[in-house]
């Protein structure tokens, strides 16, 4: 009897694990939209403002798509995931590492923020 209660416990444990790794960065089911994120936001061509209007197009959709079908804590670590994955792919172009950040910050605030904040410019 013991030996089955501690095999059921070990299954639960086990099981818990197995939903806490499906729950994260792209939802099972979503991944092609996780992906356009991941591209759309990454690396600029040399028509920023596109770039950029082609990466809030794809956040709202995936964000769409995930807060309409998926538990809210699972679209939050989805989103912390990608926003840490866009970050760490713009590392070489330190300017649209900002703007992007700045564009998960403002479309999806509880992805939390990545980037140091920036100095406020004091006039004069």
């Amino acid at each position: 009897m013991r030996k089955l209660i501690t095999t059921l416990a070990m299954t639960g444990v086990l099981g818990l694990g197995a939903t806490s790794v499906t729950s994260a960065a792209p939802v099972p089911g979503y991944e092609g939209l996780y992906n356009a994120v991941a591209v759309a936001c990454s690396l600029p061509s040399e028509d920023t403002a596109a770039d950029l209007a082609a990466c809030e197009a794809a956040i709202n959709a995936y964000a769409a798509a995930l807060v309409a079908n998926v538990d809210i804590s699972v679209a939050n670590k989805s989103f912390q995931e990608l926003r840490a994955e866009v970050f760490t792919a713009n590392e070489p172009d330190e300017e649209f590492q900002a703007d992007v950040d700045a564009l998960f910050e403002l479309l999806l605030p509880e992805s939390g923020a990545l980037a140091p904040a920036a100095s406020p410019t004091i006039p004069g």
